[in-house]
């Protein structure tokens, strides 16, 4: 068997994660702020959201001048990140693909990228999602992970 076969899918990886706790609001603020850095460096105002390992809402920023519909679309980026337990992009990539049918998502998933797991140990802890631009979310999003300890390449398949 070659070492690519052997590889996991998404879905497989997915499986493996634990939900826990012990993501702090003292974290989620580190991580609130870099990502506001990171907007700023980029100049586009972003919406940012992160929850808990339950998909509830830990903290939360809107910097100013921020389009509206990117409140909603942040927080679900995060929710879909925890529930789905990978990247809210990979998503759109599985229905495209014709791996999956979208019939179990709920009214909040949602397939565009910006939104990651938070993991740390192969144990999700929560999601950030953020929303306001193209490709700068990812970047944003990047940034927000390393100030709170974590790595992208942690989240399952961070391929986005």
């Amino acid at each position: 068997m070659d070492k690519q076969s052997e590889q996991k899918s998404p879905i497989h990886q997915a499986i493996d994660l634990t939900y826990g706790a012990g993501l702090t609001l003292e974290t989620a603020k580190k991580m609130l702020d870099a990502g506001k850095k990171e907007a700023e460096k980029h100049g586009v105002p972003m919406v940012m959201a992160i929850t808990d390992a339950g998909g509830n809402l830990l903290a939360f920023n809107r910097m100013d001048k921020a389009s509206l519909g990117s409140i909603q679309v942040a927080m679900d980026k995060a929710y879909t990140a925890v529930f789905g337990k990978m990247p809210s992009g990979e998503w759109g990539g599985m229905f495209q693909e014709g791996n999956m049918v979208p019939l179990f998502l709920h009214e909040r998933w949602i397939t565009l990228p910006g939104g990651f797991p938070i993991i740390k140990d192969k144990v999700l802890l929560g999601g950030i999602g953020v929303s306001g631009g193209t490709v700068e979310d990812i970047y944003v999003a990047q940034a927000a992970l390393a100030a709170g300890g974590f790595a992208l390449d942690d989240t399952v398949c961070a391929r986005q």
